[in-house]
């Protein structure tokens, strides 16, 4: 019978037809990802308490299992059209051992590496349950879903034969767990192309909305830090300067979002689309993780804007953060049909060499300074962006507007 909203209980997953409609993000999807503000807020802390070389690889390997879990249910979720309650409660179990699986970041290269493990298999067994569920309701993408069993069944399956082994080998086993998860999305949709039905996607809507979350840890730490320093006219400045960066990379991503359509078609058209399409999704998690650095670096620069000059380690999570974001937002964004124009793409690149150039000023500036030249860097970038766009979109309407004159 139905329950609560008219949703049944026995409604089972199908398949997102493609109808031409455009899809958005739903009321849970967006739930579900509030949980992973606290995720990368506990990833942030972790790389804040261990900024050296060491600690930044330890950073990026936690990072990786934090990511699937999110990129896994969320595509899942845009898979299958289902809100039935049982499916609600899949959801919010996820979103409660993803809670846990965060909590347990700051100690998970070291004494709580189990606890770590353990929420992990229960997230990857809990999803593969969601694909056995479908498995039986969607026989036209037995294929996909198949190797989707598998793949996460051996990355489970790897990641408890870890729970035996001691430490560092432990890590080692992770690795190779990770390894097969990243690449089973890959191969089931190389062997099952063509195979299946046409699905409605909403993908770069959800990766918008992560890049929001990940792109939100620096407000809050500008926030935290300017108050924890009692409103030093130093750290507001560089707060204020970090919140410029933010809206500059915010403004530079959103202002060109890959369309729908193109998912649709990356999944349908061939090997050579489908590869496309797995670099723009693998993309953007170069970006998340140089966002979260971004984040550090900006928290960092708060805590020391008094200093006279900046330390070695928050420079390059600065600079570093600030150039590896730049750069990662035009390479995802060059796969798009509405690709950057050069002039663009140059000045793209040239302001991200700049900043990873001044990694290396370490000891000759203080933090307002350092971070002053991100922020003007990108605040002059963008605007010659939007400016660039309206002399094309003027051309274009004089353009029209002349051929409308001269008839048909």
């Amino acid at each position: 019978g139905a329950i609560g909203g008219g949703r049944s209980m026995a409604q089972r997953p199908i398949v997102y037809a493609s109808r031409g409609e455009p899809r958005h993000v739903t009321w849970l999807e967006l739930f579900f990802d509030l949980v992973f503000v606290l995720a990368i807020a506990e990833l942030a802390h972790y790389l804040h308490d261990h900024l050296t070389i060491a600690g930044f690889f330890q950073f990026v390997f936690l990072f990786l299992p934090v990511w699937l879990v999110w990129s896994n249910y969320s595509y899942y979720a845009d898979v299958f059209d289902i809100d039935s309650p049982r499916f609600r409660i899949a959801v919010l179990t996820a979103m409660l051992l993803s809670a846990a699986l965060a909590v347990t970041v700051p100690n998970a290269m070291g004494s709580g590496s189990t606890e770590f493990a353990v929420v992990y298999v229960a997230l990857r067994a809990l999803l593969v349950g969601l694909y056995v569920w479908a498995w039986h309701s969607s026989p036209e993408m037995r294929t996909t879903v198949g190797w989707h069993i598998a793949g996460f069944s051996a990355g489970a399956l790897i990641w408890t034969v870890s729970l035996l082994t001691p430490e560092p080998m432990r890590f080692w086993i992770w690795g190779l767990g990770l390894l097969v998860e990243f690449a089973t999305p890959l191969v089931s949709q190389v062997l099952a192309l063509g195979k299946g039905p046409v699905q409605a996607s909403h993908l770069p809507e959800r990766f918008g909305l992560f890049t929001i979350v990940v792109l939100g840890e620096s407000i809050v730490v500008a926030g935290v830090g300017v108050r924890a320093s009692e409103w030093a006219p130093s750290s507001v400045i560089v707060a204020t300067l970090g919140f410029c960066v933010i809206g500059c990379l915010w403004w530079l991503y959103f202002d060109r979002v890959l369309d729908e359509s193109e998912i649709e078609r990356a999944f349908t058209s061939g090997i050579r689309s489908l590869l496309v399409g797995f670099i723009w999704v693998y993309g953007h998690l170069v970006l998340y993780i140089a966002l979260a650095v971004t984040a550090v670096g900006i928290e960092l620069a708060i805590g020391e804007a008094t200093a006279t000059r900046m330390e070695r380690g928050p420079l390059v999570a600065v600079c570093g953060g600030i150039g590896l974001s730049l750069l990662a937002i035009t390479a995802v964004q060059s796969l798009s049909p509405l690709s950057l124009r050069k002039p663009a793409m140059i000045a793209r690149f040239g302001v991200g060499g700049f900043l990873l150039v001044l990694t290396f000023a370490d000891g000759a500036l203080s933090p307002p300074v350092i971070m002053s030249l991100p922020a003007f860097a990108l605040a002059g970038l963008t605007i010659f962006e939007v400016n660039a766009a309206d002399r094309t979109a003027a051309h274009a309407a004089s353009a029209l507007a002349i051929t409308t004159r001269g008839g048909p």
